[in-house]
């Protein structure tokens, strides 16, 4: 019996030696959180401070590209790079676009973003966790994992024509199911099979023309990355390398964003533009692109601080603080059943948007104030920097707990997105987020268990396993 239970322990050691602490560096955990209170009494230049925070996280976030999906670099990332990087951009324009143009003066606005955006960022890093994919998944037989990707676009597809025939909860319960397409990418993409890359792709076909037709990139840009991801981590790779990858990548990135307006005229109007020929003819020297007010379009569609800052002038003045009403809201709402709760609100941001910045906006657009813009609209600047802080320390826990939930079933790695897909974004609503978290998980987790009870996981060498723990784990040797 002993024996059986040092084997049992030895395996789990193993397994759980590819869960990093932590998911920074102290140093840079300690400089954005210094850097963050220097913001907060404005004690040195903005610019300044704003490009150190974003050095720390861009090279955190490249230090485990190809460890796993660094979901809590990325997060970070995307909230410095819309909640602070965008508007420090506006302000500094000279030619904004006069509807999104900031409506505090700076000084204000970053008295509060700094700090929150900071603390926030380094709390989520130091409670949260990074994932080694590599060494997590090379002792798991994966002859199966074709089958199991074929079997979840089945579903998918299945699942997406039933969400057309049917209406609230169970129409999103049935969009989250059609997620599962990409949850069987990455199978396909993890899998032996010399197709694995024509069906991973095959599975985001979907994806592709519903991007393409209605001219959104948005969940076609953050779904690919993630998929790249998985992929990316099947190796070691070299520090220059992951800086040609991420230089290419923002050079698409802008690419898009210069010729998105474009394109979407060009689809209104009846046309069938080709999105490549499109950049060619803007990002080329001479192009449309650098023109100043499609460059201040670019800088708009990353600038998610001139909603905040709109927040910021209407909420005492015009608008009350909330006191928590929509954050008791959000956590309810992706609990309690619309069935249940006929008032509850609805996704899509409409109605805070218009709450608490005052401006108007058509019924059928979707607009959201951000978590930032929450903190504030419900707590002002000190208290709502404090709910940052309790909102990234939350956001990493729940992710911590998935990570070790892949200790036992390491194949729920490729299930991780289906519930954090939301949370990852800088500009959705706690609404939408707390949503995704926790039907997420129930889908994720539910289905992940039938296929587990179909296809369970096997540990292929448990021998080699666990000669890689003749020695102690060197727990120095865990953080990154």
């Amino acid at each position: 019996m002993s024996e059986e239970l040092s084997s049992t322990q030895k395996r789990y050691a193993w397994i759980r030696s590819s869960i990093e602490r932590r998911s920074a560096s102290a140093f840079g955990i300690i400089l954005v959180v210094v850097l963050g209170l220097i913001g907060a009494v404005q004690g040195l230049p903005n610019w300044f401070i704003i490009l150190v925070v974003s050095a720390v996280i861009v090279f955190e976030f490249q230090k485990r590209l190809d460890q796993g999906v660094p979901l809590l670099q990325l997060t970070s990332l995307i909230a410095v790079l819309q909640w602070l990087v965008g508007p420090l951009l506006s302000y500094s324009s000279a030619n904004a676009i006069e509807r999104y143009t900031m409506s505090v003066p700076a000084a204000q606005y970053f008295r509060f973003a700094i700090p929150a955006t900071a603390f926030y960022v380094a709390v989520m890093l130091f409670a949260g966790a990074s994932v080694r994919q590599k060494i997590l998944l090379q002792q798991i037989d994966r002859r199966k994992f074709f089958t199991i990707g074929v079997l979840l676009n089945i579903a998918a597809i299945i699942a997406a024509f039933a969400a057309t025939q049917v209406s609230g909860s169970f129409a999103f319960l049935m969009h989250l199911i059609s997620q599962l397409r990409y949850v069987g990418a990455i199978y396909f993409l993890l899998s032996r099979s010399q197709v694995r890359l024509v069906f991973a792709a095959l599975s985001c076909v979907q994806l592709f023309s519903s991007s393409l037709a209605a001219g959104m990139f948005h969940d076609l840009i953050l779904w690919l990355a993630i998929l790249f991801c998985y992929w990316f981590a099947q190796r070691k790779r070299t520090t220059l390398f992951k800086i040609v990858v991420l230089t290419a990548a923002v050079v698409s990135l802008f690419s898009i964003q210069v010729v998105k307006q474009e394109y979407r005229a060009q689809r209104l109007q009846g046309g069938q533009p080709s999105l490549i020929d499109l950049v060619f003819a803007y990002v080329t020297p001479g192009g449309r692109a650098w023109d100043s007010d499609v460059l201040s379009l670019a800088v708009t569609r990353l600038n998610q601080g001139w909603i905040i800052s709109a927040v910021m002038h209407h909420v005492p003045e015009s608008q009350p603080f909330a006191h928590g009403e929509t954050i008791k809201d959000a956590i309810l709402g992706s609990m309690v059943p619309r069935l249940l709760w006929a008032n509850k609100a609805t996704a899509g941001g409409r109605e805070s948007f218009r709450r608490f910045t005052g401006l108007r906006i058509l019924a059928g657009t979707s607009m959201a104030i951000s978590p930032l813009g929450e903190a504030y609209a419900n707590f002002g600047e000190l208290w709502g920097t404090l709910f940052m802080v309790a909102f990234g320390a939350f956001f990493a826990v729940f992710y911590r707990l998935t990570l070790r939930y892949c200790l036992k079933y390491p194949t729920f790695l490729f299930w991780i997105p289906l519930i954090f897909y939301q949370a990852v974004k800088a500009e959705t609503e706690l609404l939408v987020i707390m949503n995704q978290l926790v039907k997420g998980s129930v889908v994720a987790f539910g289905c992940h268990f039938l296929v587990e009870s179909v296809f369970p996981t096997r540990i292929r060498n448990l021998r080699l396993a666990n000669s890689a723990l003749s020695m102690p784990v060197d727990p120095t040797k865990a953080i990154a």
